[in-house]
């Protein structure tokens, strides 16, 4: 089965755009130095993304570009469940705005995340948590530095009474009838 794995890169200040984030300004003032580690240095929105399927979760599907290589949906359960048809026993990536990341870790999608932390302090803009009450405990299962980042990998540990609550469910059920 495939692992689903919330990917994201945020500030030392905790920032995943920097301030003024908007149409034409995607990343907010200074944003884009967050991924120069993805890039090794500056970069620009002149280049096009590449790599496999790619769904974009959206609230207006019907304006989506024909061309791309990209798939539109209205929503992140949709986009889990197309996701995990076209992905077989692949990895499948949630990526992009704090708020997906955070449906998708609220709904239990999320196996692994992967929080890259790019040494700038942005000062404002939008935080990754920002809203998110849930408690989760994570365990470390990697962590790698570079000049340009520090990327910190971990599993969404889920309690181990979920696995276990049918069988203690029927040993319960099964206890009452004995006495």
């Amino acid at each position: 089965m495939a692992t689903v794995v919330a990917a994201i890169t945020i500030s030392l200040d905790g920032y995943i755009t920097g301030p003024n984030d908007g149409p034409g300004n995607g990343l907010g003032d200074g944003g884009e130095r967050l991924h120069y580690w993805v890039f090794g240095g500056p970069w620009s929105y002149e280049a096009e993304p590449s790599g496999e399927a790619t769904g974009v979760v959206t609230h207006r599907p019907e304006e989506a570009p024909s061309e791309g290589g990209f798939a539109f949906v209205d929503g992140l359960d949709e986009a889990i469940a197309e996701a995990r048809q076209a992905a077989g026993d692949k990895d499948i990536s949630v990526g992009g705005g704090a708020d997906v990341i955070r449906q998708a870790l609220r709904a239990g999608y999320v196996d692994e995340l992967a929080i890259s932390i790019a040494p700038v302090i942005l000062g404002g803009g939008k935080r990754l948590f920002d809203g998110f009450e849930q408690t989760l405990n994570l365990e470390h299962t990697a962590l790698l530095q570079s000049p340009l980042a520090t990327h910190i990998t971990s599993c969404i540990a889920r309690p181990l009474i979920a696995a276990f609550a049918p069988a203690l469910i029927r040993l319960t059920t099964a206890s009452a009838r004995a006495a």
